[in-house]
């Protein structure tokens, strides 16, 4: 009896920077070297019955991807992940894995959302993140500087004050950005892709945000181009270090949430 399985992974490390397409190619070859009893489809193109969650962009690592195989006898789960995980390459590594209806709506048709976290370091030499009470400048923002008790109110203010800025940028009607394509550099708003923005975390010259982005059938926006638009919103003085998506949602649940 045929079973789809709904696979959940994580792809990090050089593989990044590999293309969807490349990705597909992977994937096909692992499961035969697996031995996976994929279902096999019919016409003058034959090809493994698999599908893939929306594109994750180039240079983006990733915990939580999916993939849904559609095998043509039953399989435990279990069985599927620690075969998959011997063969995989560097960089991809199943996580979790369900058994779901053969009725299933694809992946791409019901994934609504998208968060990421984005990880900023201060360019070296810049002075500019600052309150009455606080200049940062490399990592003056340290115990060992402040002490723990001033440095975790420091550290307060200035989380309060980026918050401030990002809130000033969501509240634009419009952010307008320039997009490069085939046919010439297009201008774009993003704001409507824009669910909303916070500071996860910030500390030395290292700051990372949580962003989380309207993603699926309507499109796919790179959270590049929103931390871009932020910073020179706000002036602050950044080099994006990493970005990473960190959850994949049916709503507001993630895709696999148990």
């Amino acid at each position: 009896m045929e079973q789809l399985i709904r696979v959940k992974y994580c792809k990090d490390g050089p593989i990044k920077y590999i293309s969807h397409l490349n990705l597909a190619q992977i994937f096909t070859r692992t499961l035969r070297r697996a031995d996976i009893p994929v279902v096999i489809s019919s016409g003058f193109n034959p090809h493994f019955r698999i599908s893939f969650g929306p594109p994750l962009p180039l240079g983006i690592s990733s915990t939580s991807e999916y993939i849904d195989i559609r095998l043509k006898e039953e399989m435990k789960h279990g069985e599927l992940i620690d075969r998959l995980n011997r063969v995989l390459p560097g960089g991809l590594k199943i996580i979790k894995a369900k058994i779901i209806p053969l009725s299933s709506d694809s992946l791409v048709k019901v994934i609504s959302r998208a968060s990421y976290i984005i990880t900023l370091r201060l360019k070296k030499g810049a002075v500019n993140l600052h309150s009455e009470d606080l200049t940062l400048n490399g990592g003056d923002l340290n115990r060992e500087n402040l002490g723990a008790e001033n440095f975790y109110r420091e550290a307060k203010v200035l989380k309060e004050e980026i918050d401030k800025k990002i809130k000033g940028f969501l509240n634009q009607e419009e952010i307008v950005i320039e997009k490069q394509t085939k046919k010439g550099i297009k201008k774009i708003n993003i704001r409507p892709a824009i669910i909303n923005m916070s500071v996860k975390n910030c500390q030395g010259q290292i700051l990372e945000l949580n962003l989380w982005l309207n993603i699926g059938q309507e499109g796919n926006l790179n959270p590049r181009y929103v931390v871009k638009a932020w910073l020179s919103n706000s002036g602050y003085n950044f080099d994006i270090k990493q970005i990473c998506r960190d959850g994949l949602y049916i709503k507001d649940r993630e895709v696999i949430d148990n």
